[in-house]
């Protein structure tokens, strides 16, 4: 009889852990950080193969997923030319991909998130200014 209600209690806790563990899965794939992370790993799967190694080591290893939004996957670089060099000479591959993977998706590339056109305002400068 205990070894009889050993099981239940083994069953309901799986059911529970099962549960739980869609519950995670479907908030986590909702996620537009972890959408963004999974899109990209199966993009960049599929553009070494296309494009080969050297290529995905000289433009896309180091890329970054940042977030899915509005079915556009924002990916950084590691400098502002990478970023533009892609977005003109990659685009249209890359959207195929991401557009096999979902018909709506497409994907836009940025520089680092310390690169601006503005000018630097006293506060954001490294050394103070002199008075």
């Amino acid at each position: 009889m205990k070894d009889n209600h050993k099981y239940k209690y083994y069953q309901s806790l799986e059911k529970s852990i099962n549960s739980k563990l869609k519950e995670i899965l479907k908030d986590s794939y909702d996620n537009p950080v972890i959408k963004a992370r999974n899109t990209w790993q199966i993009t960049t799967e599929m553009i070494y193969i296309i494009l080969g190694e050297e290529i995905h080591n000289q433009w896309f290893k180091n890329v970054t997923p940042i977030v899915m939004k509005d079915k556009n996957l924002i990916v950084q670089t590691e400098t502002l030319f990478a970023a533009q060099w892609i977005n003109t000479h990659y685009q249209e591959l890359i959207d195929g991909i991401m557009q096999a993977q979902e018909k709506t998706l497409s994907c836009f590339f940025i520089g680092p998130k310390n690169w601006s056109n503005k000018p630097k305002t006293n506060d954001q400068r490294k050394t103070p200014l002199l008075k």
